[in-house]
């Protein structure tokens, strides 16, 4: 049901409205649009005057209405209105409105008929008149006050009776002038709703244009302002175009002052006329513009085969260092760093210092390093020490411990998988280990534990410097330096055929072994006080008494190695802060016998110093071979089992 507009009790109205001067108007107009289910289209009925209508108008407008419809006076008035810009469809009466209108009155008069009308009534109304033998005339008025002015007009010309609209006829009445209104017909309501939805669409296109260009327009605007690279481009002239706030401080020119004007007036050299003439790219430039050292690109602009102008970016060399110490902070934070250099790694004794020796020769060089030791020995230390030596220390070091990811997810863990790769992947997928450590190294603790099925894939990495994720089929080119760590004989695991033999050669291209601690005995006494003092045993008497029952643990052959000796201090440590004994704790592990991978390990041990005094006194290995019963090849087969080296 249409509505009588009162402004104080309509909060939000439709897209499209119509403004109706008269009851009668508004609800003919609100039977057929409820009749075409025009869900779209609100009626409000509005009193007569110019600012009555000017008022309902605004506020419509201001209430969300995007199309107004209303008679021609009223739409008139609403588009000279220059306070709002709203389209405005006119609710004409047509030709046949008029005919209708006459037929209806069953008109006939001597006098003259008068035409009045908002604006000029077309002459085929007047032509149409004479044809049906009675004279007419139009009465044109421009506000509701002019009203009077014609309907006197009338009178003074003879008029019999007169013709019109809702503003007119209270004042011919008034002045004893009979008077018939012209209503719209069914077909003129309908059609200016049916044009009012087919502007509303229009508008609502152009605005979702205009919200996209905008949004492009903004994120361009964003792109430029905020981007760490200076952007400069040229039009096919030469002139500068575009010129960012970076370049605006490299450059030491403003924008407002430089765009429209040559580049060679604002920045001689930059070589943009050059790639404008040939049309060929310019790629990692060094170049200086004033005091900046700047890398830069220079990217012709082609339409149609044709070269309109160019792109060039330029990065601050000096910000560029700046941006990668971050990065180097981003890592620390992540924990793909390595902490521990050489320094770290204590001992005197030779062994350990001509292992460090060779660790520190590796890092020179870019080939895969297998360090064997047993557990506890530090082998991550070294590989994190080898690292930090290297030309790759500013670079990620991922550490993984194989044996700590189930065998089903380690491939996935190393490589990444694409979304949906398998059930509870990630929607996204996720980048693997290696992606991570691009650039860097990545350490594989435990290797000799993987899966025969994850061995194939990483000497395929090894081999391509590519990986594929799980799942997906791109191949994603890796720079990854491989230190991988075991505590297992591989040749014997060769043997048995559990470790394939070719991924062997391509992870052993150079070879560490790790002394265990009880080859070491010199400096369980120095690592032994270190750790100590990390626990903060700094005082005299804990420190002496710490150091007495160290030394009835000579001789001890620390299966654990350097964590079994830090698990010995925090227990004695933490006996003596509270007064307690402590020489249960030497006595509890003097006693202890050793298992049966242990004995292994103490007897390969001894064979191995056995073997390398033998080597040491002896200048041709067939002598030393003899000296230790064995023959030349099993010798050599010894020496490579232990990594021994002449």
């Amino acid at each position: 049901m249409f509505k009588w507009w009162d402004s104080t009790q309509i909060k939000k109205v439709s897209d499209i409205c119509l403004i109706a001067p008269t009851e009668q108007l508004a609800a003919q107009a609100d039977k057929i649009i409820l009749k075409q289910k025009m869900d779209n289209i609100e009626v409000f009925a509005v009193g007569l005057g110019r600012n009555a209508i000017i008022d309902c108008a605004r506020e419509l407008y201001e209430r969300g209405a995007k199309v107004i419809i209303s008679r021609k006076g009223c739409a008139q008035i609403i588009e000279e209105t220059k306070t709002f810009d709203v389209p405005v469809v006119n609710l004409n009466n047509s030709i046949m409105d008029y005919l209708i209108m006459l037929k209806k009155c069953d008109f006939q008069t001597g006098g003259l008929v008068a035409f009045f009308s908002y604006g000029p009534l077309s002459h085929e109304i007047i032509e149409i008149c004479d044809f049906l033998g009675f004279q007419a005339r139009n009465y044109v008025f421009s506000s509701f006050e002019d009203c009077h002015t014609c309907v006197q007009k009338a009178l003074d010309d003879g008029a019999a009776m007169s013709i019109g609209g809702a503003w007119t006829a209270p004042v011919a009445r008034e002045a004893g002038l009979e008077h018939v209104v012209v209503e719209n017909s069914e077909e003129s309501i309908l059609s200016a709703c049916m044009t009012a939805q087919q502007l509303l669409e229009v508008e609502l296109k152009e605005a979702a244009k205009q919200r996209t260009l905008q949004a492009q327009m903004e994120t361009y605007q964003a792109v430029l302002e905020f981007t760490h690279d200076a952007i400069m481009s040229i039009d096919d002239q030469g002139r500068i175009q575009v010129l960012n706030p970076v370049a605006e401080r490299i450059m030491g020119v403003q924008a407002a002052e430089a765009i429209g004007r040559n580049i060679e007036e604002v920045l001689p050299n930059t070589m943009l006329p050059e790639v404008l003439r040939s049309g060929e790219p310019q790629l990692n430039q060094i170049m200086q513009i004033h005091k900046t050292l700047a890398n830069t690109n220079r990217i012709p602009i082609v339409v149609n085969g044709e070269t309109r102008g160019v792109v060039a970016t330029f990065q601050d060399v000096k910000q560029l260092q700046t941006t990668e110490q971050k990065i180097r902070l981003k890592l620390h934070e992540r924990g793909l760093v390595a902490k521990y250099t050489f320094s770290d790694i204590l001992g005197s004794s030779s062994v350990i210092r001509d292992t460090i020796h060779r660790a520190r020769s590796y890092a020179f060089s870019q080939a895969s390093v297998l360090i064997c030791g047993e557990t506890g020995t530090g082998k991550e230390m070294f590989a994190q020490s080898i690292h930090n030596a290297s030309e790759r220390c500013n670079g990620p070091f991922v550490a993984v411990n194989c044996t700590a990811v189930a065998a089903n997810l380690l491939e996935s863990e190393l490589f990444g998988y694409e979304a949906g790769a398998f059930t509870g992947a990630s929607k996204n997928g996720k980048e693997g280990l290696f992606e991570l450590a691009h650039g860097g190294t990545i350490f594989l603790d435990e290797i000799g534990e993987i899966s025969k099925e994850t061995q194939v894939e990483l000497l395929r990495v090894l081999q391509e410097k590519e990986i594929r994720r799980v799942g997906g089929s791109r191949l994603i080119p890796v720079d990854v330096r491989v230190i991988s760590a075991t505590n297992l004989d591989l040749l014997q695991e060769i043997a048995q055929n559990r470790f394939r033999e070719d991924l062997y050669y391509r992870l052993n291209v150079l070879n560490l072994e790790i002394p265990p601690l009880r080859e070491r005995e010199d400096d369980v006494k120095l690592i032994g006080e270190r750790l100590l003092r990390r626990l903060g045993g700094e005082s005299p008497d804990i420190r002496n008494q710490y150091l007495r029952l160290l030394h009835r643990m000579q001789g001890y052959p620390w299966y654990g190695n350097v964590r079994e000796l830090q698990n010995f201090t925090e227990r004695v440590y933490i006996l003596l802060q509270n007064g307690a004994d402590a020489d249960s704790v030497v006595s509890e592990m003097t006693q202890r016998k050793p298992n049966a991978n242990q004995m292994q390990k103490l007897v390969e041990s001894e064979e191995r110093n056995r073997v390398k005094a033998a080597l040491k006194e002896h200048d041709r290995v067939e002598d030393a071979a003899a000296s230790l019963g064995y023959s030349r090849q099993t010798l050599w087969r010894k020496m490579k089992k232990y990594g021994i080296y002449r």
